[in-house]
């Protein structure tokens, strides 16, 4: 090809430098801090000033006036001649900033990225490429608040050299953690023993392994657990660890660790408001025992092990409509609360009591022994409610008759049992009161 049609010919290559320079920056700056003076290599809005050389703080001030009062901040704290040094000195020669300004009284953005360097008799110079960044600082915003801001910190993980490097993270929590490291297997097993609650530690050390990693991201794009984490501060405190590859095919994954604590916290408190509420629809208001659905399902449960011999105890109060017209609704209440009271304190083992009609009660008992175990229940039972004090035209009329069947050879579930228990209460009342049968009588 002819030199003349070749777009990259020295003669034109000036002109189209000037041309990407002009479409991209706004300016392009070279500042002796030593001086206090800016060459201007470029400047979209200031053209004559191109090529010379100015004192940077007028130049600076040049600009303040369009600046929000949060821009001028950052100009002066990071961008003055003094700043400049101090970055030099720190060792941080490559770094941007973002300012703000007004412009048609709407918030606008420019980024400065600077590069600083030293010449040949070693004098820091700064070199800083200007542009207007709107899209770019809203994308950067976005990831401040909903990533950076909500995470703990970033791992970059190499699964095949069992490394790793810390590129962004909370300063709190970085401290806590090595930012680089060619064992991650060892640094993991560290965090683990340092600061994840007992409970959790060797899940922890199992599911943070390289091996069980790779694994759980073979068929998925991101693998993620929960634990505890104890906080010298905040105490206990729960945290989301989670894998995602960046470079399958390298081996290369990221590592991001999350705070999730407020949200298991109401998750908990969510969960104890729901048992509470179901315990409640679940209880019987007047004696704080079982009321039918929830001793029905409880037992229903227990049930399902199979296993294990027990038995349901069914127990109805004689002659409670006599004391209760005599003694009045509310007395006859009071009773039925002392019988609950009585039931609660013949407790022992698994052992479960509901109230499932007006004096009808539930005792069940699970794992016993033997048959003997549960008409000894039956009989302490019998005999406390028997010895419930009442006033003294009423003494001795109140005890009770109970009904048993026994799992898993008359039912498995809370309605057979119930069926056969009731059967053999009424029998008992048939058969004089104040007794428990455990079989069917002959008609």
């Amino acid at each position: 090809m002819e030199e003349k049609n070749n777009i990259f010919a020295a003669a034109d290559s000036g002109e189209y430098l000037a041309k990407a320079l002009n479409g991209k920056f706004y300016s392009i700056l070279r500042v002796d801090p030593q001086k206090n003076r800016v060459l201007v290599l470029h400047s979209r809005d200031y053209p004559q000033a191109v090529n010379t050389e100015m004192d940077w703080n007028a130049y600076m001030s040049r600009y303040g006036a369009i600046l929000t009062a949060e821009g001028q901040e950052r100009l002066r704290k990071r961008l003055s001649s003094e700043a400049l040094l101090s970055e030099a000195k720190n060792g941080e020669v490559n770094f941007y900033i973002d300012i703000s300004y007004l412009k048609e009284n709407q918030t606008n953005w420019l980024t400065v990225s600077v590069l600083l360097e030293k010449n040949t008799d070693g004098a820091w110079f700064a070199n800083m490429f200007i542009w207007k960044s709107n899209s770019e600082h809203l994308m950067r915003s976005i990831i401040d608040m909903y990533v950076y801001e909500t995470c703990d910190y970033f791992i970059y993980l190499d699964v095949r050299n069992n490394s790793f490097v810390m590129f962004n993270g909370n300063p709190l929590e970085t401290s806590r953690i090595a930012e680089v490291s060619d064992d991650y297997e060892k640094a993991a097993a560290e965090y683990a023993e340092n600061f994840v609650v007992e409970e959790d530690k060797e899940m922890v050390v199992r599911k943070m392994s390289l091996k069980y990693i790779i694994k759980q991201l073979e068929n998925n794009k991101v693998y993620s657990f929960t634990t505890g984490v104890i906080d010298p501060v905040r105490g206990y405190t729960r945290k989301q660890i989670i894998y995602r590859y960046y470079d399958r095919q390298a081996g290369k994954v990221l590592l991001c660790r999350n705070d999730v604590t407020e949200i298991y916290l109401e998750e908990r408190a969510r969960q104890r408001e729901l048992e509470a509420a179901r315990l409640k629809a679940d209880t019987d208001p007047l004696t704080g025992l079982f009321n039918y659905g929830g001793i029905s399902r409880r037992v229903d449960d227990l049930l399902l092990k199979k296993e294990k011999l027990s038995a349901l105890l069914v127990l109805d109060l004689d002659n409670f409509k006599q004391v209760n017209d005599s003694l009045g609704h509310q007395e006859g209440d009071h009773l039925l609360w002392k019988v609950a009271q009585a039931l609660q304190l013949q407790n022992h083992g698994t052992y479960l009591c509901g109230r499932v009609g007006g004096d009808e009660f539930v005792v069940f008992l699970y794992g016993i022994d033997d048959k003997k175990q549960a008409e000894e229940t039956a009989y302490h039972i019998c005999e406390t409610v028997k010895s419930l004090t009442l006033p003294e035209n009423l003494s001795g009329l109140i005890s009770c008759s109970i009904g048993g069947a026994f799992a898993p050879e008359e039912g498995t579930d809370y309605r057979e049992l119930f069926k056969s228990a009731d059967r053999r209460t009424y029998q008992a009342k048939r058969l004089g009161k104040n007794r428990f049968l455990m079989e069917d009588m002959d008609e």
